[in-house]
């Protein structure tokens, strides 16, 4: 399932600190990575959050870049990896010379999720949007109603809902465009959900990137905090796009994918008899 095939802010990608932003060139791997014995303490920027309690330090580590030192924090509820040298302050996606998001691999492997914890999270907000018979194979979709990926997405799931041979549930956050949380409360507070995400993606501009349905003009504060906790939860994932895709392997256990994938892909998971 490719990762590259989301859909990211066109002003920022996800960035939730205020920092200033530096561009970290493709830089070789160290095998040392992890070995130093003593870690820098945090740049002075990253410091001053710390120490005014905006920002909660969970760890830091010696990264796979010499000198880099990565540091996983807790800001807003999400979980976020940021990276200081020198006293400088980087944020924002670091990229391997193999093309691996290092991001996503220190969250998982410096801060790891429960990714049934955070289903559990996800039920208990009261605002999914469930298609398909119980009986399916089963699949979480975190997307945005601005998101043309996510429009393809839920055109290459319709028809296997449709069959019986996949449940889907639509987990709507908002936070590509301006309009992106206005149009997501609006599918949520309709007095038909479903319907009103079939509307916003039957009618989706592809031109123009946007969905379909009127954004709501306000927001209810139930609505507002469901959307907040389907944003934490796609961030404490790995999430950095959508598509974000829980779904459950083979062994029962719970597996985050960030992309599109395939119809192949797709139809695999959902033939009859796949039952997990």
């Amino acid at each position: 399932m490719p990762s590259s095939l989301t859909c990211a802010p066109r002003t920022a990608r996800l960035a939730i600190l205020a920092l200033a932003l530096a561009l970290i060139g493709p830089l070789p791997v160290s095998r040392a990575a992890g070995r130093a014995s003593t870690l820098p303490p945090p740049p002075p920027a990253l410091a001053a959050l710390i120490h005014t309690g905006k920002v909660k330090l969970l760890t830091r580590f010696s990264s796979d870049v010499p000198g880099l030192t990565g540091y996983v924090v807790r800001f807003r509820g999400a979980t976020e990896v940021v990276y200081g040298s020198h006293g400088y302050l980087f944020s924002g996606e670091l990229i391997s010379p193999q093309s691996v998001d290092m991001n996503g691999l220190y969250r998982q492997r410096y801060a790891p999720v429960d990714d049934a914890a955070v289903i559990g999270r996800l039920e208990r907000s009261g605002h999914l949007i469930a298609q398909g018979p119980a009986r399916a194979p089963l699949l979480y979709a975190i997307i945005d109603p601005n998101c043309s990926f996510c429009y393809r997405f839920y055109h290459m799931a319709e028809p296997l809902i449709g069959a019986g041979r996949l449940q889907v549930r639509w987990v709507l956050v908002g936070f590509l465009e301006r309009t992106s949380q206005a149009r997501a409360a609006a599918i949520l507070s309709a007095a038909n959900p479903a319907q009103a995400l079939r509307l916003d993606e039957d009618r989706f501009d592809v031109a123009r990137e946007h969905g379909g349905i009127a954004p709501a003009r306000r927001i209810a504060p139930q609505i507002l905090m469901a959307l907040k906790t389907h944003l934490n939860a796609m961030s404490d994932i790995g999430g950095d796009g959508t598509p974000t895709l829980l779904y459950r392997a083979r062994n029962g256990v719970w597996k985050t994918q960030v992309g599109l994938p395939s119809q192949a892909w797709l139809d695999a998971y959902a033939r009859p008899g796949a039952r997990r």
